[in-house]
Formats: structure tokens, sequence, C-alpha cells
């Protein structure tokens, strides 16, 4: 999703295939771990960026993501797409887009991401050899701040993501071949609450989608209530928090079975909690730490060899991206 996005719902979705297998799993124990434990960390800075934030990896280890120019960039929810090919990091920036996230790469080199026109309406894009094409949803209303987010893409190339109706509803959606397909959680809430922990958000949204199709997302019921599911063949399957936590959200499961996401502790992430990036593996829990210790950390996506990639908030308070290469 969009950045855009990530600051109204507080959290950045995501999913891969085999988190369909933990459906029902009773959550586990949770083991602390040292920062980067069983990682290499390496820093991920696009050259003469203010912030960077890497959104996803492929199978290829091609990372994708957004990042900041300036400052005034930073203030103003500015940003532009990039992919990083080893130490290449090329631009990706649709043509009809003010700011632009680049949030998805299949292993054959399709390119999926959100931008916000001059209005401030969000459009989804696909990017094929350097010809884009709007994503947008028909039941969306394209109106500031509303619009269609994509939030990733398959080998087979079904885009999956979360538009606005009218009412401000979220509803996550599928794309594939010129067709689109709605989906709306069991028990989801409608239009805008002001009193909602999530800042009035509520509905379905997708996150990061697997090659099998399943997709990840978060289900925002009425008032404070919401869960996390894996929606597989239309079905939404719920999946475990963080154990103690106070605020829990997936972010993505990769074919290996490796899940990871974020959790808040006191306080909730509405009310300004610091993130701590969690991985989740044959029954188990193990804590990733911010390396400044203070200021939080989002693992955002991983391959299926499960180099996972994400950001964490700096000294300065600024993100800076990362990715951690399994040494096991």
């Amino acid at each position: 999703m969009t950045l855009k996005t990530l600051r109204r719902v507080l959290l950045t979705a995501g999913v891969g295939a085999m988190l369909v297998a933990m459906v029902g799993v009773v959550p586990a124990a949770a083991t602390s771990g040292v920062t980067g434990q069983g990682y290499t960390w390496t820093n991920i800075k696009v050259p003469g960026s203010y912030a960077t934030f890497p959104v996803m990896v492929n199978n290829k280890g091609v990372v994708v993501g957004a990042y900041y120019v300036t400052s005034t960039d930073w203030k103003n929810g500015v940003q532009r797409g990039f992919i990083k090919q080893g130490r290449k990091y090329t631009m990706i920036d649709d043509p009809l887009g003010v700011s632009n996230t680049v949030t998805g790469m299949n292993d054959h080199g399709e390119i999926v991401g959100t931008y916000t026109d001059s209005s401030g309406a969000d459009y989804g894009f696909i990017d094929q050899g350097g010809r884009f094409a709007t994503i947008a949803d028909p039941s969306a209303d394209n109106a500031k701040d509303l619009g269609t987010n994509v939030d990733g893409v398959t080998d087979s190339g079904e885009i999956g993501g979360t538009y606005f109706d009218s009412h401000s509803t979220m509803h996550a959606f599928s794309y594939k071949k010129g067709s689109y397909m709605t989906y709306n959680c069991p028990g989801q809430g409608t239009g805008r609450d002001p009193t909602n922990i999530f800042n009035g958000v509520a509905g379905s949204s997708f996150g990061y989608v697997a090659n099998a199709g399943a997709m990840s997302g978060t289900c925002f019921e009425d008032g404070t209530g919401y869960y996390n599911y894996v929606n597989q063949d239309g079905r939404f399957n719920r999946v475990p928090n963080y154990p103690g936590s106070s605020d829990s959200f997936i972010s993505w499961v990769n074919d290996s079975g490796e899940s990871g996401g974020v959790y808040y502790t006191t306080p909730t992430a509405a009310n300004g909690g610091v993130p701590d990036g969690y991985i989740y593996q044959k029954g188990k829990f193990t804590t990733i730490n911010d390396p400044d210790g203070q200021y939080g950390i989002w693992l955002n996506g991983a391959n299926d060899s499960g180099l996972i990639v994400g950001a964490y908030y700096d000294g300065l308070g600024f993100w800076d991206g990362f990715e951690l290469t399994p040494t096991h």
C-alpha cells in the first residue's frame, strides 16, 4: 500500500501463500531476539535521498519501495518510487503522479504501485517495460485522499489492493485481465467514525500478494475492533497476533512458511506506540528490534529465500531502509 495509506491505517499489510497453513494455530510463545539475530543486516538508502522505505523483495532479490528526496517532500508526504537490483537504483514514477510508491514486482519484471495525482486522489499503476497503465477500481471514489491503492502482483499477473468508496469505506480487490473483484471481510465496519482508534478507518484491505494468489489484510470493524486475515480463494481466514501485543499486524508469509510483521505493546499503535518487528516460523515468534532502540521498526516483506526488507526510524526520526539476509 502507499505510504499515504500506511499513515492512514497505521499499518503495513502483507502476506504470502503459506500463511493459510497457519490458520487456526494457537499463538506460540515469543522468543526475544537480538537485532538481526540469524541475519546479516544491510542498510538500503537511495543515493541522495532524505528517507528510504523499502516495501517488498521478489525471488530474484530485487527490492522495491519509496523514498523522499527532500525534507519538504517528507513534510508534505511526497514520495518517489524505486527498484534496487544489486547496487543499482532505478527511479520508477508514473507520469500521471505527483507522488509515487512502488509496492510490488513479480519475477517476470512487471512492476506495480500507487500514484497520487494533482487532486490528491490515489490510483494504482502497472509498469510493463516502461509502459504504464492505470489501475482504478470502477467502484472507487476518486476524491482527495480516496481512490485505489495497489499492493502487489503475482507471476500470473493478478493484482491485489484496496479502494475507498464514496462513504470512505475500504474494500479489498483483485484485478486480472481487465476484471475487478471486490472482497469484504466478515464483520467489517462502514463509513468513517472519528472515534475509531485507526483514524476512522473501516472496511477491508489487501496488502502483500503471494504467487499462489493468497492475499493478506486487515478487517476494520466498527468502533475499535479489527483482525488480521489471509484471503485464499475468497475465504477470509484469521491469523494469530504476536503474543502479549496490544496491536499486531501481519506483513507477509513466504512460500517457505516464514511470516512476519509488526507489533506494539503499550501504548498502542493509535497512541504513538513504538513498533517492533517479528518473525514467525515453526511455531515460534522472534523479535527484531529497532537498531537505535527507541523509535520503531517495520518488517514489510520477504521472498521465498527468507530475505526480509523493511525500514526503521533512525536517531533523527526518519525512515532508513534495510534488508536482512539469513545466515542459517
